[in-house]
């Protein structure tokens, strides 16, 4: 481990606390008198650090960049952040992670980017992801369900979202189906699951986020800029995209083992946070439109509608609308 990343995990466990420059030594391994050269190189990367002559340090502020070393220590997760990588551009976190799973990536390898030049929801739609602004990760998995339940990771994924923003910010974040995080009604993270599976086995799972942190309104094009808000709009200030990202990880990594153990319970929270179910909806898919109630979910996460002739469809995916 290197020395940077040994003394933020020690600042991240001491909770902002200080901790002594005796035990930053031991730790590190080194001559008390290094500490202050190791702690002078985090100050270069913008750490703001507290230095006390009887106390030793504390961390006051990190800099607003995404970094594994600020991340990593801040996990205790099992599966999700076993690798974590930080981009400062890709095309698509998703293509990345592609790329890296046909390489051999473990489960749980997550790739995050400043930004993305060809960032994607579904049906190939664009996804703004300026500069600095949000979360735009990718997760590999390799769950062992079958294809058609696919659609559990997704729910789970949703899950996570919403439990993480509510904790993180103290916002109602609430969860529209199939796969978006809306706040106020306001689209504020959209969720992506892409498969390489063959007839009775997944292969891996790519499951994309992006989350709205600290956008404002210029920041979103023109024909979203109506559906879309942030967590920076909807608080009125700026948030901690390194603490939420650790808190996003750590909510997926129990929400995603849970759904592979427990899928009910995962079900249960998802009835609780969305906007969805006990309403009459339509559902656009291509050609199709399917109208009826919303029902609830089954044991591989599509959702149940109740037609009109009082026929049930199980339904995996498509364009929501809820009628009033």
């Amino acid at each position: 481990m290197k020395a940077g990343t040994a003394i933020l995990e020690a600042f991240y466990q001491a909770a902002g606390q200080f901790v002594q420059n005796d035990e930053l030594a031991r730790l590190l391994k080194v001559p008390p008198t290094r500490v202050n050269a190791e702690i002078a190189d985090l100050e270069k990367l913008g750490y703001t650090i507290e230095s006390h002559p009887h106390f030793g340090y504390r961390l006051l502020d990190t800099p607003d960049r995404l970094t594994a070393d600020d991340i990593k220590p801040q996990l205790k997760t099992r599966i999700i952040g076993s690798e974590i990588l930080v981009f400062d551009e890709t095309a698509s976190t998703n293509d990345v992670v592609e790329h890296l799973a046909k390489s051999g990536a473990r489960e749980g390898l997550v790739v995050f980017a400043e930004s993305q030049t060809k960032g994607r929801g579904r049906h190939g739609r664009a996804w703004a992801s300026p500069r600095g602004k949000g979360l735009w990760f990718s997760v590999l998995l390799r769950p062992a369900v079958p294809p058609a339940a696919a659609s559990r990771i997704t729910v789970a994924a949703s899950v996570a979202v919403a439990r993480a923003i509510r904790q993180a910010c103290r916002v109602d974040a609430r969860i529209k189906w199939p796969n978006d995080v809306v706040l106020n009604g306001r689209k504020v993270a959209g969720i992506l699951t892409e498969l390489r599976a063959e007839a009775d086995e997944i292969l891996l799972a790519i499951l994309g986020i992006g989350i709205d942190v600290n956008c404002a309104r210029e920041d979103f094009p023109p024909e979203i800029a109506k559906m879309a808000t942030s967590l920076q709009i909807e608080t009125g200030h700026e948030q901690d995209r390194v603490a939420l990202a650790a808190r996003v990880l750590a909510a997926l990594d129990d929400c995603y083992r849970a759904a592979l153990a427990d899928f009910e319970a995962i079900a249960d929270e998802w009835a609780e946070l969305g906007t969805t179910l006990g309403r009459q909806i339509v559902v656009t898919m291509a050609r199709r439109r399917i109208e009826g109630f919303a029902h609830a979910l089954d044991g591989d996460g599509a959702l149940l509608v109740r037609k009109d002739d009082g026929q049930i469809e199980r339904v995996l995916g498509g364009d929501l609308v809820v009628e009033r």
